[in-house]
C-alpha cells in the first residue's frame, strides 16, 4: 500500500484570490474499487483516482439532478447548459477538479482462504463472487494476447480540490452533481452495482456543503433524510428522452438493520468472518472497520438480488444444495424458442403452461447470458438442455440497470444498504433479441399480468425490481 502525506493546508489553488470558491473534500471507498483505469475493467497504471473520471462522474450526475429542467424534447437545451458548467471542445469548464491520492490501498486478485487454497476474488468459491463475476478466471485460447490481471483494489482514499462558480444558479448545479454523487455514485466501473463507493467524511474551506450524511444509522431515519435531499437537490420535470434522471416522488429503500446485522453473523458462516478472510488472506494485513461494515453493507442487497434472480425448486428438502428447475419463465421460454423439452424438463414449469413470450429479469440490464448445464458441448440430437443464448437489445447490445444497491456512510458511524431507482428506459429502443434463437418469434416486452406473475419470487406483483425493493 502505498501512502502521500493527507493535505496539512490548503493547495496552492485553493489559496488564490482570483479563483471561485476553491474547496477540498476528503473521500474514503466503502466499497472496492473496480478497474477504473483508461481500458476497460483495468485499474490505471499511474492514477488510481483520475480528475478527468471525477469529472465524467459529475457530469453524470449533473444530468441526474437537473436534467428535468429541460423537458422531454429539451436534448439539444440540455448539452449545451452541461457544455457551459463542464467543458467541452469549443470551451473551457467553470468547475476545476484536481485529485490528490492519499492510500491507493490493495489490489487483491486471488487470496488464500481458510483452507490454504489460492482463490479468485470473482470465482464461485468467494463471498463476493456474484458482484465480481466480470473478474472470473476463464481459460485463456492460445492464440489471444495476455491478459492483464483482474483484480480489485480495496482501502482507497484520496482527496478531491474542486471549484465553484460565481453564477448562483451554475453554482447550486455543482453542488446537487456532488451531492448525488457522493450519495449514489462511485468510481470506477460497475458502480451501480456499489462498486468504488464513496463515504465524504471531510470538508475544507466550504463546511456548509456538507459532509451531507445522515445523522443516524436507522432505517426510516435515513429514507426520510434521503427523502429531503431529493426534494432539495433534484430539479423536478421530466428529462428528455432517454436521460437517467433521479425522481423527487420515490423513496430510496434501506436495508433493515437487523437483516444487514443477520447477513453480517458472528460465526465462520457469516459474510463478515468471510470478508476478513478475503482480506487478509488477499494481503491486506489490517483492514479497518470502517472498511469492513461498508463491504457488509454494500454486499448485502447484491446477495439479496443474487438470491431474487436465482430462485430455483430444489429437489428435494433435504438437501437445499441440490438445485433444480428456476421459477423464473426466461429458460422454459429459451426451450419453446429452441425446442428443446427432453429428459427431466420434458414439460415446462407449471407456472409457465400458459407461454408469455416475455424474459421479465431483462429489467436488471442487458446483455444476460443464459447458460444451461446440460446444453454444452452436446451434439444437437443428444441435447438435454439448450444452447448457450444471450438476451440483448435489437438495435444496441447492452442495457444499463436502472436499480443503483451500495452503502451509505451515516454521522454516527454506521453504514446502511441502500437501493435506488433511476427513472431510465427498462427497454431499449427496438425492444429484444435472442441471440441464438432459431424460432424468430419477438419478444414482448409488455409487463407481466397478474396471472403470468404468478410464481415465486414474484408471488403476483407484475413490477419486477419492486418485487426485489420489497426482499430488502
Amino acid at each position: 500500500m502505498t501512502r502521500t502525506n493527507p493535505l496539512m493546508a490548503l493547495p496552492e489553488l485553493a489559496r488564490r484570490a482570483d479563483v471561485p470558491s476553491a474547496h477540498v473534500r476528503s473521500y474514503r471507498l466503502i466499497a472496492p474499487l473496480f478497474g477504473g483505469g483508461v481500458e476497460p475493467q483495468q485499474a490505471d497504471p499511474v492514477s488510481v483516482v483520475r480528475s478527468s473520471e471525477v469529472r465524467g462522474q459529475l457530469r453524470f450526475w449533473w444530468r441526474a439532478t437537473r436534467a428535468g429542467r429541460y423537458g422531454p424534447d429539451g436534448l439539444k437545451a440540455m448539452k449545451e447548459a452541461e457544455d457551459l458548467l463542464w467543458g467541452s471542445t469549443e470551451g473551457q469548464s467553470r468547475v476545476e477538479v484536481e485529485v490528490r491520492l492519499v492510500e491507493s490501498g490493495v489490489e487483491i486478485g486471488t487470496y488464500r482462504n481458510g483452507r490454504g487454497g489460492q482463490v479468485y476474488v470473482g470465482d464461485p468459491a468467494s463471498p463476493i463472487s456474484y458482484g465480481a463475476f466480470p473478474l472470473r478466471n476463464t481459460e485463456q485460447q492460445p492464440d489471444e494476447q495476455p491478459r492483464p490481471p483482474r483484480v480489485l483494489r480495496f482501502g482507497v482514499s484520496f482527496d478531491l480540490l474542486i471549484t465553484l462558480p460565481r453564477d448562483d444558479t451554475l453554482r447550486q448545479d455543482v453542488i446537487a452533481a456532488l451531492w448525488a454523487w457522493e450519495t449514489f455514485g462511485g468510481l470506477g466501473a460497475r458502480t451501480r452495482r456499489g462498486f468504488g463507493a464513496l463515504h465524504c467524511w471531510k470538508v475544507q474551506n466550504a463546511e456548509e456543503i456538507g459532509p451531507w450524511l445522515p445523522l443516524y444509522g436507522e432505517a426510516q431515519q435515513v429514507e426520510a433524510w434521503l427523502r429531503d435531499r431529493l426534494q432539495e437537490f433534484v430539479v423536478p420535470g421530466i428529462a428528455p428522452n432517454g436521460v437517467p434522471q433521479l425522481s423527487r416522488d420515490w423513496v430510496p429503500k434501506v436495508g433493515r438493520n437487523q437483516n444487514v446485522e443477520v447477513f453480517a453473523g458472528n460465526d465462520a458462516r457469516g459474510f463478515e468472518s468471510r470478508i476478513r478472510q478475503l482480506l487478509t488472506g488477499g494481503g491486506y494485513s489490517k483492514p479497518s472497520d470502517e472498511l469492513v461494515r461498508g463491504l457488509v453493507a454494500w454486499y448485502y442487497p447484491i446477495e439479496k438480488l443474487r438470491a431474487f434472480r436465482q430462485q430455483y425448486r430444489y429437489r428435494s428438502q433435504a438437501n437445499n444444495n441440490a438445485y433444480g428447475r428456476s421459477y423464473w419463465p426466461e429458460p422454459d421460454e429459451i426451450r419453446w424458442r429452441t425446442n428443446v423439452f427432453r429428459g427431466r424438463h420434458s414439460q415446462p414449469e407449471p407456472a409457465n403452461r400458459r407461454r408469455s413470450n416475455k424474459f421479465p429479469r431483462a429489467v436488471f440490464g442487458l446483455p444476460i447470458i443464459f447458460q444451461f448445464k446440460d446444453g454444452i458441448g452436446r451434439p444437437r440430437s443428444l441435447e438435454i438442455d439448450p444452447p448457450s443464448t444471450t438476451l440483448q437489445g435489437a438495435k444496441h447490445d447492452r442495457l444499463a440497470s436502472p436499480l443503483i444497491l451500495r452503502p451509505l456512510a451515516c454521522a454516527d458511524g454506521r453504514i446502511v444498504s441502500v437501493a435506488t431507482l433511476l427513472a431510465a428506459p427498462t427497454t431499449p429502443p427496438g425492444g429484444l433479441k435472442l441471440e441464438g434463437d432459431p424460432s424468430g418469434v419477438p419478444i414482448d416486452t409488455a409487463d407481466l399480468t397478474a396471472v403470468e406473475a404468478n410464481f415465486r419470487p414474484l408471488n403476483g406483483q407484475t413490477d419486477v425490481i419492486r418485487a426485489f425493493l420489497a426482499t430488502l
